[in-house]
Protein backbone atom coordinates (compact mmCIF):
# COMPACT_ATOMS: atom_id res chain seq x y z
CA UNK A 1 0.00 0.00 0.00
CA UNK A 2 1.28 3.49 -0.78
CA UNK A 3 0.24 6.65 1.14
CA UNK A 4 0.41 9.97 -0.87
CA UNK A 5 0.80 13.15 1.04
CA UNK A 6 -1.28 15.90 -0.41
CA UNK A 7 -0.22 19.74 -1.24
CA UNK A 8 -3.16 21.02 1.70
CA UNK A 9 -0.65 21.01 4.65
CA UNK A 10 2.57 22.29 5.52
CA UNK A 11 5.42 20.74 7.68
CA UNK A 12 5.69 17.42 8.40
CA UNK A 13 2.64 15.26 9.16
CA UNK A 14 3.14 12.55 12.22
CA UNK A 15 1.38 9.54 11.26
CA UNK A 16 2.82 7.30 14.42
CA UNK A 17 -0.62 6.86 15.12
CA UNK A 18 -0.87 3.89 12.63
CA UNK A 19 -1.94 0.79 15.20
CA UNK A 20 0.28 -2.14 15.04
CA UNK A 21 -1.79 -5.28 14.95
CA UNK A 22 1.02 -6.98 15.48
CA UNK A 23 3.80 -4.94 16.72
CA UNK A 24 6.61 -7.80 17.49
CA UNK A 25 5.87 -9.44 14.38
CA UNK A 26 9.52 -10.27 12.77
CA UNK A 27 8.09 -9.89 9.22
CA UNK A 28 7.25 -6.23 9.62
CA UNK A 29 9.17 -4.23 6.86
CA UNK A 30 8.94 -0.81 8.01
CA UNK A 31 9.49 0.92 11.14
CA UNK A 32 6.59 1.87 13.72
CA UNK A 33 7.21 5.38 13.94
CA UNK A 34 5.98 6.97 10.03
CA UNK A 35 5.83 10.89 8.97
CA UNK A 36 5.39 12.22 5.66
CA UNK A 37 5.43 15.44 4.10
CA UNK A 38 3.71 17.67 1.38
CA UNK A 39 3.82 15.22 -2.05
CA UNK A 40 5.77 12.60 -0.94
CA UNK A 41 5.03 8.90 -1.13
CA UNK A 42 5.48 6.72 1.50
CA UNK A 43 5.36 2.60 0.92
CA UNK A 44 4.08 0.79 3.65
CA UNK A 45 3.45 -2.76 4.92
CA UNK A 46 -0.14 -2.68 5.22
CA UNK A 47 -0.78 -6.35 7.07
CA UNK A 48 0.32 -5.21 10.35
CA UNK A 49 -1.63 -1.43 10.03
CA UNK A 50 -4.67 -0.56 10.91
CA UNK A 51 -6.59 1.63 8.74
CA UNK A 52 -9.11 3.12 11.07
CA UNK A 53 -6.45 5.57 12.53
CA UNK A 54 -5.45 7.14 9.43
CA UNK A 55 -9.04 7.96 8.86
CA UNK A 56 -9.21 11.20 10.14
CA UNK A 57 -5.90 12.36 7.73
CA UNK A 58 -8.23 11.29 4.98
CA UNK A 59 -11.05 12.98 5.68
CA UNK A 60 -9.29 15.89 6.33
CA UNK A 61 -7.62 15.92 2.72
CA UNK A 62 -4.48 15.53 3.90
CA UNK A 63 -3.76 11.73 2.32
CA UNK A 64 -4.69 9.20 -0.06
CA UNK A 65 -4.11 5.45 0.10
CA UNK A 66 -3.58 2.92 -2.87
CA UNK A 67 -2.46 0.13 -3.97
CA UNK A 68 1.49 0.98 -4.97
CA UNK A 69 1.56 1.06 -9.07
CA UNK A 70 3.51 0.01 -11.46
CA UNK A 71 6.88 1.16 -11.28
CA UNK A 72 5.54 4.10 -9.51
CA UNK A 73 5.47 6.15 -12.16
CA UNK A 74 3.03 8.19 -11.08
CA UNK A 75 5.58 9.53 -8.29
CA UNK A 76 5.21 13.87 -7.80
CA UNK A 77 8.55 15.37 -8.46
CA UNK A 78 10.56 15.23 -5.12
CA UNK A 79 8.83 12.55 -4.22
CA UNK A 80 10.47 8.86 -2.93
CA UNK A 81 8.94 5.45 -1.87
CA UNK A 82 10.73 2.93 -0.45
CA UNK A 83 13.58 1.86 2.19
CA UNK A 84 14.85 4.67 4.59
CA UNK A 85 17.83 5.27 6.94
CA UNK A 86 18.31 8.64 8.99
CA UNK A 87 22.04 10.15 8.80
CA UNK A 88 23.22 13.07 10.10
CA UNK A 89 24.70 15.26 7.31
CA UNK A 90 28.32 16.67 6.91
CA UNK A 91 27.60 19.65 4.40
CA UNK A 92 24.39 20.98 2.72
CA UNK A 93 22.72 18.55 0.58
CA UNK A 94 19.78 18.72 -2.49
CA UNK A 95 16.90 16.14 -2.88
CA UNK A 96 18.68 13.51 -5.29
CA UNK A 97 22.60 14.02 -4.08
CA UNK A 98 24.33 10.60 -3.92
CA UNK A 99 26.25 10.22 -0.67
CA UNK A 100 28.77 8.08 1.41
CA UNK A 101 29.28 7.58 5.17
CA UNK A 102 32.71 8.84 6.43
CA UNK A 103 34.29 7.73 9.59
CA UNK A 104 32.75 11.01 11.57
CA UNK A 105 29.46 9.08 11.27
CA UNK A 106 28.02 12.15 8.70
CA UNK A 107 26.92 12.04 5.15
CA UNK A 108 28.60 13.69 2.43
CA UNK A 109 28.26 14.17 -1.76
CA UNK A 110 30.23 10.88 -2.89
CA UNK A 111 32.49 11.34 -6.33
CA UNK A 112 34.04 8.49 -8.28
CA UNK A 113 37.25 10.11 -8.54
CA UNK A 114 38.59 8.77 -5.07
CA UNK A 115 37.96 5.73 -2.76
CA UNK A 116 38.18 8.67 -0.32
CA UNK A 117 34.86 9.93 -1.40
CA UNK A 118 32.72 6.78 -1.84
CA UNK A 119 30.97 4.48 -1.36
CA UNK A 120 27.33 5.41 -2.19
CA UNK A 121 25.40 4.10 0.31
CA UNK A 122 22.48 6.20 -0.28
CA UNK A 123 20.26 9.41 -1.98
CA UNK A 124 19.30 12.26 -0.49
CA UNK A 125 15.31 12.85 -0.18
CA UNK A 126 15.12 16.59 0.65
CA UNK A 127 17.44 19.81 1.33
CA UNK A 128 19.10 19.87 4.90
CA UNK A 129 21.89 22.13 6.30
CA UNK A 130 24.91 20.80 7.96
CA UNK A 131 24.40 18.76 11.04
CA UNK A 132 20.98 18.19 10.17
CA UNK A 133 19.24 14.72 9.78
CA UNK A 134 18.28 13.82 6.63
CA UNK A 135 16.20 11.13 5.38
CA UNK A 136 18.58 8.51 3.03
CA UNK A 137 16.74 6.10 0.33
CA UNK A 138 18.69 3.13 0.32
CA UNK A 139 16.58 1.06 -2.06
CA UNK A 140 13.30 2.48 -3.83
CA UNK A 141 12.42 4.97 -6.35
CA UNK A 142 12.86 9.02 -6.41
CA UNK A 143 11.86 11.73 -8.89
CA UNK A 144 13.27 14.53 -9.71
CA UNK A 145 12.35 17.10 -12.82
CA UNK A 146 15.44 19.39 -12.22
CA UNK A 147 18.32 16.53 -11.28
CA UNK A 148 17.57 13.86 -13.37
CA UNK A 149 18.06 13.78 -17.38
CA UNK A 150 18.50 10.26 -17.84
CA UNK A 151 17.93 7.84 -21.17
CA UNK A 152 15.69 5.00 -20.06
CA UNK A 153 15.30 1.39 -21.16
CA UNK A 154 18.79 0.13 -22.71
CA UNK A 155 21.25 -3.15 -23.01
CA UNK A 156 24.37 -4.23 -21.38
CA UNK A 157 26.38 -3.30 -24.49
CA UNK A 158 25.19 0.71 -23.98
CA UNK A 159 25.22 2.79 -20.95
CA UNK A 160 21.88 3.58 -21.67
CA UNK A 161 19.59 2.71 -18.60
CA UNK A 162 22.41 2.38 -15.64
CA UNK A 163 23.25 4.93 -13.31
CA UNK A 164 26.58 5.31 -11.65
CA UNK A 165 28.20 8.16 -9.62
CA UNK A 166 29.83 11.13 -11.37
CA UNK A 167 33.43 11.70 -11.39
CA UNK A 168 33.31 15.04 -11.69
CA UNK A 169 30.28 16.50 -9.86
CA UNK A 170 29.92 15.67 -6.22
CA UNK A 171 26.78 14.07 -5.21
CA UNK A 172 25.44 13.73 -8.84
CA UNK A 173 24.30 10.75 -10.56
CA UNK A 174 25.10 10.15 -13.88
CA UNK A 175 24.95 7.11 -17.21
CA UNK A 176 28.97 8.04 -18.42
CA UNK A 177 30.83 5.46 -17.05
CA UNK A 178 34.41 6.07 -15.93
CA UNK A 179 37.26 4.95 -17.94
CA UNK A 180 39.89 7.24 -15.91
CA UNK A 181 42.39 5.39 -14.12
CA UNK A 182 42.00 5.22 -10.08
CA UNK A 183 38.31 6.23 -10.32
CA UNK A 184 35.71 3.87 -9.63
CA UNK A 185 32.94 2.54 -10.72
CA UNK A 186 29.87 1.82 -8.94
CA UNK A 187 26.32 0.95 -10.19
CA UNK A 188 23.42 2.74 -8.25
CA UNK A 189 20.56 1.99 -9.99
CA UNK A 190 19.05 2.29 -13.14
CA UNK A 191 16.60 5.06 -14.88
CA UNK A 192 12.98 4.03 -14.97
CA UNK A 193 12.39 7.35 -16.64
CA UNK A 194 13.95 10.47 -17.77
CA UNK A 195 13.78 11.63 -14.19
CA UNK A 196 12.38 8.86 -11.84
CA UNK A 197 15.52 6.48 -10.65
CA UNK A 198 15.32 3.45 -9.61
CA UNK A 199 18.12 3.24 -6.68
CA UNK A 200 19.48 0.34 -5.84
CA UNK A 201 23.46 0.60 -5.05
CA UNK A 202 25.37 -2.10 -5.52
CA UNK A 203 28.01 -1.98 -2.75
CA UNK A 204 30.66 -4.26 -4.80
CA UNK A 205 32.98 -1.36 -6.89
CA UNK A 206 35.57 -1.32 -9.54
CA UNK A 207 38.89 0.47 -8.85
CA UNK A 208 39.79 1.44 -12.61
CA UNK A 209 43.37 0.26 -13.35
Amino acid sequence: MIIKALNTFSGTLDLSALERLQESNPCEKYPFRLSIKPNQVVEVDDKFYSLISIQNAIKLGYIEIGNLPNQNTSLVNLSYSGTTITKIAGEPLAVGDLVYYKSDTKVYKAKANATSTMICIGISTATCNTNQPIVLLVDGLIRNTSAFSFVAGGQASSNDAIVYVSETIFGAPTQLRSVTSGHIVQIVGYAVTTDILNFKPDYTYIELA
